[in-house]
């Protein structure tokens, strides 16, 4: 079984947004529609890049 992230980082495809939720102001919406890793490499939520490495044995 696999699985694939649609975003990765957040910055360039802005994937951190719902498609159908609009932030005209550009804030961080609460919670992130795809993506895991902050610009700066930490986790937006850490408790699932844990689980990501228990899965994936890494």
């Amino acid at each position: 079984m696999g699985a694939i992230n649609w975003g990765f980082v957040s910055g360039k495809t802005n994937t951190i947004y719902a498609w159908d939720t609009p932030m005209p102001d550009g804030k961080e919406p609460k919670l992130w529609f795809h993506d895991i890793f902050r610009k700066d490499g930490t986790a937006y939520i850490p408790e699932e890049t844990n689980l990501i490495k228990k899965l994936t044995e890494r």
